[in-house]
């Protein structure tokens, strides 16, 4: 057995190089570290900054304006893509400016002291939204650019379930250095992270392509079907991110315990991205994502109505099964449909789902005005489920090849 792995670190290396100047493969490593360091502390920077004498309100409105904000930054992110050095020298930025939020976090005390709260949680925001605009945007175009439309499932499988397998413990190890060191420390290590995940990009070369965008494709106006899909994709996204950590934090469960949840069901999520993105090669079968929809839905109104540690963990388990083929469903829809006019396909999904995660937001603030903390945090998980169950009506097959109407 030693013989055999001695061998096989020995062919591994010799085809080292050629491993790392491909770009798909560079993506998947620097996703890999990315990831890492985002789940790390991103479950607990709302809770980090509520715990720092912010209110729920003030946080609240600081996620509704990086919400609306991306709208504006992925424009102009794709607009001016060549401009600004390309595909990857972007993507690079974006962890520049995420090590630069994660020091501005390591800051607070100071920064408040100097600047106040609210230019504080501008800084913030800014930051926050300008990196993850930068991010997705040159993430999508990355992909697009290699990847074939007929493995966009299977690439897109091993895309996610990749670094989810790596930073599967992230969010644990994550409460561990919290509760263990402070919340500093763990920005210091997320922004190092950062800084490995950046310097994976540099072995190949980088991508410059032709940007063709028009603002009334983009809303894709005659076709809300696709709309009001990703419409409800983000509203999702908002709920499980958003909603269900503050809410943890409102149940009073510890740090560790919210790190322990999220390891059972990124371990789950890993493995249904990687099969699930296969099979949605193998037969373009949205079937996965229909039962996702209804499963995912089921899995947030349970979470919303749990009182014990035992029922979160095996409802965020749930979700993390049925949300992993529901988002692989409807993404790999999109990349393999999308190739022949990716800008406005990319603007037209930002769009929608930065509105749907704008709109759950905006409704929240009003509600907090009007009804207890917990009551409202409670009901917007529940909506959200329910309006999930709404997708498992709008997907449906696409044939073969069909290019996303968007996109026309």
């Amino acid at each position: 057995m030693d013989k055999y792995h001695n061998h096989f670190h020995i062919t591994k290396h010799l085809h080292l190089r050629n491993f790392l100047h491909n770009e798909y493969n560079d993506l998947v490593i620097a996703d890999t570290f990315r990831l890492l360091a985002i789940s790390m502390v991103s479950l607990f920077i709302p809770i980090f900054l509520l715990n720092s004498s912010f209110s729920i309100l003030e946080v609240a409105f600081m996620e509704l304006g990086v919400f609306v904000g991306a709208i504006l930054f992925h424009f102009l992110t794709l607009k001016f893509l060549n401009a600004f050095g390309g595909v990857k020298r972007v993507m690079i930025w974006s962890y520049v400016i995420y090590i630069l939020m994660y020091l501005a976090l390591r800051y607070t005390d100071f920064l408040v002291a100097g600047f106040g709260k609210v230019i504080f949680l501008i800084i913030i925001a800014v930051l926050d939204v300008s990196a993850s605009c930068f991010y997705w945007t040159t993430h999508h175009v990355y992909f697009f650019k290699s990847t074939k439309s007929r493995n966009a499932g299977k690439k897109l499988g091993i895309l996610l379930s990749v670094p989810t397998i790596a930073g599967i413990s992230s969010p644990f190890l994550g409460s561990i250095l919290i509760d263990n060191f402070s919340f500093h420390t763990t920005f210091l290590v997320s922004a190092i992270l950062m800084i490995i995940a950046s310097s994976a990009l540099f072995f190949s070369r980088d991508i410059k392509t032709e940007i063709d965008m028009s603002l009334k494709k983009s809303f894709n106006f005659h076709n809300p079907r696709t709309n009001i899909i990703f419409f409800i994709q983000g509203l999702g996204y908002a709920a499980v991110g958003f909603i269900w950590p503050i809410l943890l934090f409102l149940f009073s469960i510890e740090l560790i315990s919210m790190g322990f949840l999220y390891l059972f069901s990124n371990i789950v999520y890993a493995a249904i991205s990687y099969f699930g993105g296969k099979k949605t090669d193998n037969d373009h079968s949205n079937l996965i994502g229909r039962v996702g929809a209804v499963g995912h839905g089921f899995s947030m109104i349970f979470r919303a109505l749990s009182t014990t540690i035992l029922a979160m963990t095996a409802f965020q388990t749930m979700g993390g099964f049925f949300g992993g083929l529901v988002h692989i469903a409807i993404d790999a829809d999109f990349f393999r449909n999308s190739h022949k006019d990716m800008a406005n396909a990319i603007m037209c999904r930002e769009i929608y789902m930065n509105l749907g995660r704008a709109f759950l937001v905006f409704i929240l603030i009003i509600l907090l005005f009007y009804f207890p903390v917990r009551q409202v945090f409670i009901g917007a998980l529940i909506f959200s489920g329910f309006l999930t169950f709404i997708l498992s009506i709008l997907i449906k097959a696409r044939p073969n090849n069909e290019e996303i109407e968007c996109c026309e």
